[in-house]
């Protein structure tokens, strides 16, 4: 199976990696020290975080698009899109963890059944499986 990666930029790579591990399920790959860099992963979606020695600098997608005017709250710009094979079940398993669900699982009009998720930093991962 293809594995996926992206990196983030965070406030906190020791803060972040807990709430990816407890929170959502994550393994954790590599931490480096500091922590100022980590990789983890969940099945084939791996994450790499990185925290840079100036503050403020994440900029999840939200942020242009609120910028430009595309969206109020930037509540539809996912950073990430990730393909599971039950949507439903990482959606209670979310909900049991207390995380913050930004829109609740439904069917969608481009065939999919998804949800959106916000993390500490403000990136939004939408999960999803096809309805076809």
């Amino acid at each position: 199976m293809d594995r996926v990666g992206i990196q983030w930029i965070v406030e906190n790579v020791a803060r972040s990696v807990e709430f990816y591990s407890t929170k959502l399920g994550f393994k954790i790959d590599w931490i480096g020290e500091g922590p100022f860099f980590a990789i983890i992963s969940r099945g084939n979606f791996t994450i790499m975080l990185r925290e840079l020695k100036q503050g403020k600098l994440s900029r999840p997608n939200r942020v242009p698009f609120i910028q430009s005017g595309w969206h109020s709250d930037g509540k539809e710009a996912w950073d990430s899109y990730v393909w599971v094979e039950n949507a439903d079940d990482l959606y209670n398993e979310f909900k049991k963890n207390g995380v913050s669900i930004i829109k609740d699982i439904q069917n969608t009009e481009y065939g999919n059944r998804d949800f959106e998720i916000e993390d500490l930093d403000g990136y939004i991962i939408c999960f999803g499986h096809s309805l076809k």
